[in-house]
């Protein structure tokens, strides 16, 4: 900052004359007259008030003071060298500063004088005046001045305050909103003034409620509760509201004043919150296992009804206090102290079986779980579930009497349960049977119709030929008796080309071809359902033809697949195996279904292709089925030859067709089944049976 370009000097008070407390800043006041005398005798004065004093002695110096320092009050002479008076009273003005000046001038001029108020100058003193007069007017101005920074910093507070205000006069007519009010109700200042504060009821409490209200503030007491209230939009919301009453030197009340804090979102939070903890609570109460919480120091802060009632305590008793070691047998409690150190300190620890202590002193084996409470990472306290197992324990007990004679009865269960397997299968393949029974009525069905339409037309061609077969012995019959005349020809004729003869006896030998055909296909249907259902002991091993399976299989299955896809078949010359035909064919049908019904999932118009390809090599014969569906994904082929392991649909399969044919093949064949999905997508199933039987059989592998 450019230094004063006059003298400016800076006065403090004397020691002894401050009217201030010491710990309170002095105000300070600029004196600016270009008279000495003038400037030191007001500078006597207002330190002898207590003031901190600065001087100028022209314009110029007195707008850099203001310009560089805090000043609380301004003495400033009219007529001074550089920048007069009115022109620095011009400054002020136009630059906001917040100060009161008195006007010094030697000059009588009314005009000036109004003009110097106008302004905005505090008072106009002429010379000369006394002592007395600067220090009222000093302490008068001050005064007026903190009461209008007071007041402009209520005004302030008021209208930034996120609170609705609001102040009515005692009859609730209301004279003072704040913006608050307005963001709250919706009521703008000008639409709220001068109307009841009722113009907030929403009906939604009782007369009986603001009747109790009203006595309470009219007594001169605060208020303070909740109101259900109605905005201008007719919304219901609810507010906090604190209303005090105003009251005048008599002590009578003049006003109300009242805050007013929209809780809407609030008391809804509070709401969820509170039916959140009831949830839990009705929860934890449905458990059919005890449940608990505990403070860092172990003592228990929560169980619900099922841990009380099992260890026989009462709410009371957890107000009262029960420390956790204390649901335990006094044998275990320091086992116990320690495993909760361990637990609150992060660490480790296995035996969680205790010896629990009721309330009556019975006791009872018990398994713990816990966890620890952790907020913002650290550990308040301990949550944990509490398991009675005595049935547990009994269970255990007869347990380890039944494996003293378990090794007896190994070889009837083995083979009870080999009997179950062998009935899974069976059901399996019953079940496979009852899948395919409607296609294959439908496969016989279509023959049959066909054959039963043939012979509707024989029996109609037959009639027409017995029709004609009549006029010929007619016509015979004449020529016997001498009576043939040319009509009779005629007329048979005419008979030929009615029934187009020549055309019904080439259709004759066509219709017993077809006919032929259908019952061909008929017997080739009952054949593979014959071949298909035929038993044979369960461990019996005959010489099969695998390649003969499958074309069986195919035809029973031909209604699962034909809709969805196209069987393409490469059946290589390969030799006969010892199997069980029955099983492996139950395999066939398996896989080939399934590649069927992976295709129908694509849910595509063109149908998709299932393709068959038998080999052999020097130690096994092979059959792969491929198909183009949907392909299996990798994280779940490791399982799909697990029991009742399904990705259909419930209801769609009973996930038992995989688990038995890899049952079938790897342990009743000492074969091999795997499964393999190309990048290109679709899936092949590989089935491998030893040409030679084995003893131990070969290791699932799922290839990629």
């Amino acid at each position: 900052m450019t230094p004063p370009t006059g003298n400016i000097v800076m006065n403090t008070p004397e020691a002894g004359r401050t009217a201030f407390p010491a710990q309170k800043k002095a105000k300070t006041v600029l004196i600016a007259d270009d008279s000495a005398v003038m400037r030191k005798m007001l500078t006597h004065t207002l330190q002898k008030l207590g003031y901190t004093t600065l001087t100028a002695s022209n314009g110029n110096s007195c707008q850099e003071i203001l310009n560089r320092s805090r000043i609380d009050l301004l003495f400033l002479d009219i007529n001074m060298p550089g920048k007069n008076g009115m022109e620095i009273l011009s400054y002020i003005h136009e630059h906001h500063l917040e100060l009161p000046v008195v006007m010094i001038s030697g000059s009588d001029d009314i005009e000036q004088a109004l003009r110097c108020l106008k302004m905005g100058a505090y008072e106009y003193l002429l010379k000369p005046f006394g002592a007395d007069r600067v220090a009222i007017t000093a302490k008068n101005a001050l005064y007026e001045s903190e009461l209008r920074h007071n007041l402009d910093l209520f005004s302030t507070a008021m209208m930034q305050l996120p609170l609705g205000v609001v102040i009515t006069d005692e009859k609730g007519i209301i004279k003072y909103t704040n913006p608050g009010f307005t963001a709250i109700t919706g009521y703008s200042e000008q639409e709220a003034k001068e109307q009841s504060i009722s113009i907030l009821k929403s009906g939604k409490q009782s007369e009986e409620y603001y009747r109790r209200f009203w006595q309470q503030i009219s007594s001169g007491k605060i208020w303070q509760g909740e109101f259900i209230n109605r905005k201008k939009n007719g919304a219901f919301y609810t507010e906090h509201c604190i209303v005090s009453p105003i009251t005048d030197p008599t002590q009578g009340i003049t006003y109300f004043i009242s805050i007013k804090q929209d809780i809407t979102e609030r008391k809804k939070e509070q709401q969820a919150l509170a039916e959140s903890e009831r949830r839990f609570q009705e929860l934890a109460d449905l458990l059919p296992q005890p449940i608990f919480e505990t403070d860092s120091k172990g003592i228990i802060t929560y169980s619900n009804n099922r841990g009380l009632d099992l260890f026989g305590y009462s709410e009371d008793d957890l107000v009262k206090g029960i420390h956790s070691t204390e649901l335990f047998i006094p044998e275990e409690r320091e086992k116990a102290g320690n495993n909760i150190r361990l637990l609150l300190d992060g660490k480790p620890f296995e035996n969680n079986e205790y010896q629990g202590h009721k309330k009556d002193g019975t006791t009872f084996p018990a398994l713990v779980y816990t966890a620890p409470v952790t907020r913002a990472g650290k550990t308040l306290g301990i949550r944990g579930i509490i398991l009675d197992i005595s049935k547990r324990k009994e269970a255990e007990e007869k347990l380890r009497e039944l494996n003293q004679t378990l090794e007896e009865r190994v070889q009837e269960r083995t083979r009870e349960l080999e009997i179950t397997h062998q009935q899974m299968i069976l059901q399996e393949k019953l079940a496979s049977i009852g899948q395919l029974a409607a296609g294959l009525a439908h496969e016989i069905n279509n023959p049959v119709n066909f054959v039963r339409l043939n012979l509707a037309t024989l029996k109609e061609d037959l009639g027409d030929l017995q029709s004609i077969l009549e006029e010929y012995r007619t016509v015979s019959r004449q020529a016997k008796a001498g009576k043939l005349s040319p009509d009779s020809f005629a007329k048979i004729d005419t008979i030929e080309k009615e029934l187009d003869i020549d055309a019904l006896i080439d259709e004759l030998p066509e219709i017993f071809a077809e006919s032929e055909q259908g019952f061909e296909r008929i017997g080739t249907i009952i054949e593979s359902m014959r071949n298909f259902s035929f038993r044979h002991d369960i461990d019996e091993r005959v010489l099969f033809d695998l390649n003969k399976g499958i074309r069986d299989t195919l035809v029973i299955a031909r209604n699962e697949y034909r809709y969805h896809a196209n069987v393409e078949t490469l059946l290589g010359k390969i030799p006969q195996v010892l199997c069980n035909p029955e099983q492996l064919n139950q395999v066939f049908l398996n896989l080939i279904v399934n590649s069927a019904h992976a295709i129908a999932s694509l849910k595509q118009e063109e149908k998709g292709t299932i393709t068959i390809e038998t080999g052999h090599d020097n130690q096994n014969v092979y059959c792969h089925i491929k198909d183009d569906g949907p392909g299996i994904p990798e994280e779940i082929q490791h399982r799909i030859f697990e029991p009742f392991f399904t990705t259909k649909e419930p209801g769609s399969g009973t996930g038992l067709g995989l688990s038995i044919s890899y049952d079938i093949i790897v342990h009743k064949h000492n074969g091999q089944l795997t499964v393999n999905c190309p990048p290109q997508g679709g899936t092949v199933f590989t089935i491998a049976l030893p040409l030679e039987p084995q003893t131990e059989p070969e290791v699932y592998e799922t290839t990629k």
